[in-house]
């Protein structure tokens, strides 16, 4: 297996970027829902950090993942003589939603931290520079549109993942085992 993808197959590079992005995204969304049904606290707020600094790197990992899509562009859809076109539709759309919402979603946290006006670091290094001045009037609003993003970016994958499900067991096409293989 090659570090590029190929006309029929994924590379090296972009089933790590897959893989570890989508066990990421994840956690990320599980640690947040955990975090934010806490009340901050001195001995809990360090967790709001590493939340800020994972987001900063995942939101890195994902201008990578994009980029790499450039350079390596990604192998044909599999498409049959039934295949519906809304299906086909439905396919491109969910997956250009998920890279969207993979962009949005750590971009509304930054966002919505940045108007919280506290400080930012990276896992207690480097300060990350706020993208807003502080702005308590749409702190809260942020917050949820943080939220509400990364609730449709898990959903879409849930449906992502169902429809790799369906093309292999049911439909028995190469779909997923080009992204395992």
């Amino acid at each position: 297996m090659g570090f590029k993808n190929t006309s029929t197959s994924y590379g090296l590079v972009a089933k790590l970027l897959h893989w570890c992005l989508a066990a990421a995204l994840w956690g990320m969304f599980l640690f947040g829902r955990s975090i934010a049904s806490m009340k901050p606290a001195l001995d809990n707020i360090h967790l709001y950090g590493w939340h800020k600094s994972i987001g900063i790197l995942l939101l890195t990992l994902i201008l990578f993942r994009l980029l790499w899509r450039i350079i390596s562009p990604p192998p044909k859809i599999i498409i049959e003589s039934t295949t519906p076109k809304a299906q086909i539709y439905l396919a491109h759309g969910v997956h250009f939603s998920l890279y969207i919402l993979m962009l949005v979603t750590p971009l509304l946290g930054w966002l919505a931290s940045s108007a919280t006006g506290f400080e930012m670091r990276f896992f207690g290094s480097f300060k990350i520079p706020p993208i807003i001045p502080e702005d308590p009037a749409i702190e809260e609003l942020l917050f949820s549109l943080h939220g509400l993003s990364a609730t449709l970016l898990v959903a879409l994958s849930v449906l992502h993942l169902c429809a790799a499900l369906y093309r292999h067991f049911i439909k028995k096409d190469d779909t997923l085992r080009r992204m395992i293989r």
